[in-house]
């Protein structure tokens, strides 16, 4: 049976690497930037992200009435409110459906949350080098190359392909039982095409589990539906409020609850800062995010939904007291950026980006060099 399987798993490698080296290889140098995404966009635009600390933040209310006064036909639709006192404020706008304004996708601005000043707008993922658009540019190359929704598809299964190729890899990395060992090992001596190989079936074994769980994780953030189906086969996963509450007839853009109120009747309920807000006019709630003790990684991960036509509290989760399925989710994204383990998961995601770059170069010399063999004995 192992010699029958091992020639396949062989060329199911080889082949699998051939096709999914120039995909993994965009995906792992675009996601060892976006680990320093903060440091990195806060350094080329601190005019846009950095304010002088005076006094009392202005209310949420405020700064969603700045954002709508300075693009008018926009609905402030999310604003992500400043964790420390010298950074800004983002408000993410959309257009009003009654409007007439066309407002693109993921435009959002950037406010000085002590006077409600308006610093700067951006679009996110902006085909653009310039320095307010470059790390938001390299994050959404991170996500789909720019190329939207079908990108999106196909590297969540360029991702769950890697997955199952983690397990012929594996396999293949153990050709002599007795001698597990030397796979581990990188001979430092060796002439250039044995170094190759060590370098990329030691690498390989040494950043096994992190490599395989970037795999997994990329094909939950990619094909999200589809592997919550798969995870509910085993223990039943919460939907958010958000995606069950029911839509309205028409949306509400001026609702009677506003965003002020909301965060204080969240920051009331948590007893800690709010991270996050967004409202859904076609929903007519609101869903803060609140920081909360049970957090995985930096970001609020308490859901508070909020009706917004009376304040009443609809609904409180946090995916880490959940069900297994629940926290088994929760655990994908800080994972995959590395951020549930603070500065030391940031590093080892970064570095998984560069030798994940690594093996693809190195799998296509192997292939290239065995290649050349075959046609020189023919």
């Amino acid at each position: 049976m192992t010699l029958k399987l091992r020639p396949t798993l062989v060329v199911w490698h080889r082949w699998f690497g051939l096709f999914a080296a120039l995909w993994l290889t965009l995906m792992a140098v675009t996601g060892s930037v976006i680990v320093f995404y903060n440091e990195a966009d806060v350094a080329l635009n601190p005019h846009l992200r950095l304010v002088e600390p005076r006094g009392e933040m202005v209310d949420a209310s405020v700064l969603a009435e700045a954002a709508e006064a300075h693009t008018p036909g926009a609905f402030a639709n999310l604003i992500n409110l400043p964790n420390e006192a010298d950074q800004s404020a983002w408000v993410f706008i959309r257009t009003r459906k009654d409007s007439g304004v066309e407002i693109a996708g993921g435009t959002y601005l950037l406010v000085d949350p002590y006077s409600a000043e308006v610093l700067g707008e951006r679009v996110f993922g902006a085909a653009s080098l310039s320095r307010a658009h470059l790390m938001d540019m390299i994050y959404q190359l991170h996500i789909d190359l720019l190329l939207g929704r079908w990108m999106v598809i196909f590297l969540g299964v360029v991702a769950f392909l890697w997955f199952l190729d983690h397990v012929a890899a594996l396999i293949l990395s153990f050709p002599v039982a007795a001698k597990w060992a030397q796979s581990f090992t990188i001979r430092r001596k060796a002439r250039s095409y044995k170094l190759v190989f060590d370098l990329h079936r030691a690498g390989g074994l040494w950043f096994f589990p992190v490599t395989l769980m970037l795999a997994f994780s990329g094909v939950y953030l990619n094909l999200y539906t589809p592997v919550i189906a798969a995870v509910e086969l085993f223990s039943h996963v919460t939907h958010r409020y958000s995606f069950e509450a029911p839509y309205l007839e028409a949306p509400i853009y001026e609702p009677d609850v506003a965003y002020g109120t909301a965060v204080r009747t969240a920051e009331a309920r948590a007893g800690n800062p709010v991270d996050l807000i967004r409202y859904f006019p076609w929903k007519g709630i609101y869903v803060a995010r609140a920081f909360d003790d049970r957090d995985i990684d930096p970001y609020g991960r308490r859901m508070i939904a909020i009706d917004a036509s009376n304040g009443a509290i609809l609904d409180d989760f946090h995916a880490a007291s959940g069900t297994a399925g629940d926290q088994f989710l929760a655990w994908q994204y800080p994972l995959h950026s590395g951020k549930a383990f603070g500065w030391p998961g940031r590093i080892v995601i970064f570095l998984s980006g560069i030798l994940v770059t690594v093996f693809s170069v190195t799998g296509t010399l192997i292939w290239w060099r065995k290649r050349k063999a075959r046609k020189g004995r023919a």
